[in-house]
């Protein structure tokens, strides 16, 4: 059966880079596809000729917020139509599909095609027509994105309940095809529905949430080198530099196994919370989360009186004599913590607070994911407490679980329409230098990462003037004791901005050549060295370090990677200025470089500028796509 695919971008597409992002999706999981500058240029060479009479009208729907740019979608032919369900279910930049060909029973049709569907919902048909009929699919990316809109403006259960209805008849009542949106600046009176219409791409949504955290990827952007990368359904796939874990979030959403590698205990906790969530037992975890809260207001109350110096705590009911927590070691814990995070809250008992819920939820013993999850909780509000807000810790850290769970209340609405069947996940805490000897769980049981097992990697590697990620948690890391050292972490952490961990042994290895700097690309030495010679100490340790430490782990990449396989790198170039004139450090470059002399093939390269430049001046960002011979 001979049918024609049209393929919508999303509206809130702007950049010519994310055309090409979309463009690249499609190769990949559907095939040869022509450009689309406006749909009206394909309405007469098309069967979508049957479906402009006033019954349908399809030229308002593909006119229907449309995207910035030059162009608006895609348009290719197929005869198989069996992949339609994957399309819906892993397309990043495409919001809507749309499928024209002969049909005699529609309903039928979607049974056998796209059993997934609820009409009405995620799909709709129109007759036209010669015997032609138009189904409309909505893909999954666009209800993930558009729920942080019902995250916003929902307080409970039952507002999900119905704001998710409104969200899955959004794109398929025709009511709202002409309704007039609110202004973006309007404040009162905005409906759900006028939030759906802002040319934004939410980032935020579910569990990408759930902690704070700077640096991330654009979840869009890493679904789709995904589907390019790893096309098949039955792979397993690795960002070996896992930050927040939002590539992994996004592989489990598209039903995909992964494995994630990352050297921080706070990111790794946040990127396994992230994917194993939306499989909890929400009733557990309700209860488990409002048995913490009371137990540890109980606490803290008790606390209160310890603080007071209260001789007797007769007049307290007896529900406070049963306290867990012993409130000398809350003091001495919080006595050995670093003066400068003591002074990013606004007061001791603050930091006490977040100690005792600590030590109550580990008295509790609670089922270990449900510990994870609520662990995660106190760190994000320890995160909020020293950032962002004044507020109490108790309001802070309630407010964030609740939060959390509705997050999660929220994915099992949408999941009862779009019928993700879940990607399992890990992360791993481990040097992906060494991905063997060095990987282990979060609760310290080795986990080695075996040859040729993984069929694709999207990562972005820290860059050599990378965000400090320590300093970002250092709060949550100490209070919370979740890594043995941090001068270690700090010394073993690719791309750290802070000098202090780069040693004299690093500047004797490029002034003696040896074999580490060696084996580094020409171009490479040639930079270090002009930083060396402008008196850029500093800036050359790092630099070299960076790149030393990514041969090494190009090497790893190469090792586990399947032959055949495909790595994404996203990096970005550095500028330093030496005496007037600024040098580029063409990271992308280099990083090609030495994969080539591993072992592996160019694929691609994509180039963008960022909007905002950060340390460094990082102006460039390329996707350097690598293939294992």
């Amino acid at each position: 059966m001979r049918a024609v695919f049209v393929f919508k971008l999303f509206n809130s597409i702007k950049e010519e880079h994310e055309v090409d992002f979309a463009e690249l999706e499609l190769l990949s999981l559907f095939g040869r596809v022509e450009r689309v500058r406006n749909f009206y240029d394909i309405l007469d060479e098309t069967p979508l000729k049957y479906f402009t009479d006033d019954d349908v009208r399809i030229q308002d729907i593909l006119t229907h917020e449309l995207p910035y740019g030059r162009y608006h979608g895609f348009v290719g032919f197929k005869d198989d139509l069996n992949d339609i369900p994957k399309l819906v279910r892993r397309l990043a930049y495409t919001r809507e599909i749309l499928v024209a060909c002969p049909c005699e029973d529609p309903e039928r049709f979607l049974s056998n095609v796209f059993p997934q569907g609820v009409l009405g919902k995620n799909v709709v048909y129109y007759v036209g027509k010669e015997g032609y009929v138009l189904f409309r699919f909505i893909t999954n990316q666009y209800f993930l994105e558009k729920s942080q809109y019902i995250s916003k403006v929902s307080r409970n259960e039952k507002e999900i309940d119905r704001n998710v209805e409104t969200l899955f008849s959004y794109m398929t009542n025709p009511n709202f095809l002409y309704r007039y949106p609110a202004t973006e600046t309007m404040s009162v009176g905005k409906r759900l529905e006028d939030y759906f219409t802002i040319r934004e791409e939410p980032s935020l949504y579910l569990t990408h949430a759930i902690h704070p955290y700077k640096g991330k990827f654009h979840p869009k952007m890493v679904r789709a080198l995904l589907n390019y990368v790893a096309p098949r359904d039955d792979v397993l796939v690795m960002d070996n530099f896992a930050g927040s874990g939002t590539l992994l979030v996004e592989a489990t959403l598209m039903g995909l196994d992964n494995i994630g590698v990352e050297i921080n205990p706070l990111s790794v906790l946040m990127s396994n919370v992230k994917c194993f969530a939306f499989g909890l037992d929400l009733n557990m975890l309700k209860e488990s989360i409002s048995r913490f809260l009371k137990e540890l207001d109980v606490t803290v109350e008790r606390y209160k009186a310890y603080r007071m110096k209260v001789s007797s705590l007769d007049y307290f009911s007896s529900r406070y004599k049963e306290a867990k927590v012993d409130f000398k070691q809350v003091v001495n814990e919080r006595n050995l913590l670093p003066p400068k995070v003591l002074k990013m809250f606004k007061d001791v008992e603050t930091v006490d607070k977040a100690i005792i819920a600590k030590h109550i939820l580990y008295k509790l013993e609670f089922d270990g994911l449900v510990e994870k999850f609520i662990l995660l909780g106190i760190s994000a509000a320890i995160s909020d407490a020293a950032r962002r807000t004044k507020k109490d810790f108790m309001e802070i850290l309630s407010k964030r679980l609740m939060d959390m769970y509705l997050r999660l209340y929220l994915f099992k609405k949408l999941n009862e329409v779009l019928k993700i069947d879940l990607g399992r996940s890990i992360t791993l805490v481990g040097d992906t230098r060494d991905m063997k000897n060095k990987c282990s769980t979060f609760d310290g049981e080795p986990f080695p990462v075996d040859d040729e097992i993984i069929d694709g990697i999207v990562n972005s590697p820290p860059y050599s003037t990378a965000l400090d990620y320590i300093r970002n948690d250092l709060p949550q890391l100490t209070i919370l004791k979740l890594t043995p050292s941090l001068d270690d972490l700090e010394k073993d952490m690719i791309g750290n901005p802070n000098l202090k961990v780069y040693t004299n042994n690093l500047y004797y290895e490029i002034i003696g050549e040896k074999q580490d700097f060696k084996i580094l690309p020409n171009v490479a030495k040639f930079l270090i060295r002009k930083l060396l010679n402008a008196n850029r100490r500093g800036e050359a340790l790092r630099t070299y370090k960076f790149f030393k430490d990514m041969y090494q782990s190009l090497l790893e990449m190469h090792r586990v990677l399947k032959k055949g396989a495909k790595a994404a790198i996203i990096i970005g170039n550095n500028h330093y200025k030496i005496d007037g004139e600024y040098i580029e450090i063409k990271n992308d470059e280099v990083l090609l470089e030495m994969a080539l002399t591993i072992g592996f093939e160019k694929d691609l390269a994509i180039t963008r500028q960022l909007e905002k430049t950060s340390t460094g001046l990082i102006r460039y960002e390329t996707v350097l796509i690598i293939t294992k011979k």
